[in-house]
């Protein structure tokens, strides 16, 4: 099953990738006793695991088609590279993608812009990148040891889509209604995806969250992966306090639904959408 949201003009489909299982060793303050409790209260078993996604968005309004990232394709295991057969459930081929927005250049959000050869795999489409990312993963002085297939990747994306590669402000309106919003942490130049139109918002925060059944209780937890998690703490606490007090629906490249952030207890929860914004398709 398909699942789309319109907000405003734009229709943003959900392209699942694949799953990973979320337990300790992907955030070690999950083995303690708070971990264990936010695991039983979401019905899973106390060490978990839970499910995550890899989600990549297709947006489409008008007479373009654009996505939101472009998943992992084969960097993070065969049965991880669904994003492709998604899209073709919609009807669409590689060739149609006018654009893609590169939330940041995390090898499970670009891995799939390349085929299984290393080559491009979409022919038409530009990519958009924020300034701060496209200069630390394309430089090898900064690239910390482990992010070293992370580098790989970006510096095959830079090759296959030479010329057709737009450096952009961290901050910037990539076009009317779709705009870059800063999320500094995951990694150094690592941002959100905002839609509007009118009155209606959707930030797409890709990776603020890697598991909505412990972060949304504990914000201050941060996963390994993180390249600072002092400041990737910082921004998520920023972020959901703002969003708290917002109409702004929400959706994350790792965890499921979409729904408004409120305050609960001493934390958060999302609110899930009113019904009537989605559509749903076999």
């Amino acid at each position: 099953m398909t699942t789309a949201i319109h907000i405003g003009r734009f229709k943003m489909t959900w392209l699942l990738g694949g799953v990973f299982p979320f337990t300790a060793d992907f955030m070690p303050a999950v083995a303690s006793a708070q971990g264990q409790h936010n695991f039983a209260a979401a019905g899973l078993p106390i060490e978990g695991p839970s499910f995550e996604p890899f989600h990549a968005f297709a947006i489409e309004w008008d007479n373009h088609l654009w996505l939101l990232d472009a998943g992992p394709g084969l960097e993070e295991g065969p049965d991880r590279g669904e994003v492709l057969n998604e899209l073709r459930t919609l009807g669409h081929e590689p060739e149609d993608v006018d654009a893609i927005v590169i939330t940041h250049l995390h090898k499970d959000h670009t891995g799939g812009l390349l085929t299984a050869e290393g080559k491009a795999l979409y022919p038409n489409a530009t990519l958009y990148v924020g300034e701060t990312e496209m200069a630390f993963w394309t430089n090898p002085d900064q690239v910390p040891a482990g992010n070293q297939r992370d580098h790989e990747v970006a510096l095959l994306m830079q090759a296959h889509y030479q010329g057709r590669i737009e450096v952009l402000a961290d901050d910037a309106v990539i076009r009317p209604g779709i705009r870059f919003v800063p999320l500094p942490g995951h990694s150094p130049g690592h941002n959100g995806v905002m839609l509007e139109d009118g009155d209606a918002r959707l930030l797409m925060w890709s990776d603020l969250m890697h598991s909505a059944a412990q972060q949304f209780n504990n914000p201050e937890w941060s996963v390994v992966v993180d390249l600072d998690p002092e400041r990737a703490i910082e921004t998520r606490l920023a972020l959901l306090e703002r969003l708290a007090e917002e109409d702004t629906l929400v959706a994350g490249s790792h965890t499921q639904g979409v729904g408004k952030v409120r305050r609960h207890a001493s934390a958060y929860k999302l609110v899930p959408a009113e019904g009537g914004v989605f559509e749903h398709s076999e």
